[in-house]
């Protein structure tokens, strides 16, 4: 089996889907998560170029986001025993968006795009309550938090600049409502701690300041989507203000992670 995973990864490389992978690895919780990390931001860059948004950068994060995207898709469809559906939908999603930054905004790859990504999306929720985690047991609560904060930094991105173009999926305002009311419960659970859901309070000084410098993000972008889950219109500088504080949290959340991996 070995074997053959090593084949389908070599064949995988030839067309660019996988990275360097170790078939006798493991996939964590922190994989799955890095994913759906760049599946949303995959998907907000291209949202953000139809509203002309800083252009040159997001064309950039297009780009980089897709290679990062399928190198490390084709690792976890090598490590996932072979998962080809897998690999296929991070290629229709990553094509998808590069035809649409090269400037073919057509119905097919526009739709395309925002049916991959809740499909790849719900692949971390599915995947997440049994990953493996590399943290040591009494910090696992905590770190798949960290990993719920990571995606939805970027999952708040994707939503708003759908909603800035009227590309919201139905359900979607209460869907980023229930979001809201998770990040902030999960945030304040890592900071202060919670033993009823096996969380515990940020076992060191550097998390702690790290979490407060998140929460203060928060704090300013909390209001942006509140208003956006109200139906209230979304204004083009509040969806690109979103984008640079989702991006900082996620550099916090991002060091976070590290330090919990190194505990």
């Amino acid at each position: 089996m070995r074997v053959l995973a090593h084949l389908i990864c070599a064949v995988a490389l030839a067309f660019g889907a996988c990275g360097p992978a170790d078939s006798a690895g493991t996939v964590t919780i922190r994989d799955w998560a890095d994913q759906a990390v760049l599946v949303h931001r995959v998907t907000k860059s291209v949202c953000l170029l139809f509203v002309g948004s800083s252009t040159s950068v997001h064309l950039d994060d297009v780009a980089e986001s897709s290679a990062r995207l399928m190198a490390r898709s084709g690792t976890l469809g090598i490590m996932a025993a072979a998962d080809l559906k897998l690999a296929a939908d991070v290629a229709t999603l990553t094509r998808s968006a590069r035809q649409i930054a090269a400037g073919d905004r057509h119905t097919v790859a526009v739709s395309l795009l925002l049916k991959t990504n809740p499909v790849l999306s719900s692949r971390y929720r599915e995947k997440r309550a049994h990953a493996q985690s590399d943290v040591p047991a009494e910090f696992h609560g905590s770190f798949a938090a960290v990993q719920d904060l990571r995606v939805l930094s970027q999952k708040f991105q994707r939503d708003l600049c759908l909603f800035l173009t009227d590309l919201a999926l139905d359900g979607a305002a209460g869907a980023l409502s229930d979001d809201i009311v998770s990040f902030e419960q999960a945030l304040e659970q890592i900071t202060k701690g919670d033993a009823a859901a096996g969380l515990v309070a940020a076992p060191n000084i550097h998390i702690k300041v790290t979490l407060g410098k998140v929460a203060a993000k928060w704090k300013t972008l909390k209001p942006i989507l509140l208003a956006a889950a109200r139906g209230e219109a979304v204004d083009s500088r509040d969806a690109q203000l979103a984008s640079v504080l989702g991006d900082a949290m996620l550099a916090n959340l991002d060091d976070i992670s590290d330090r919990f991996q190194a505990l």
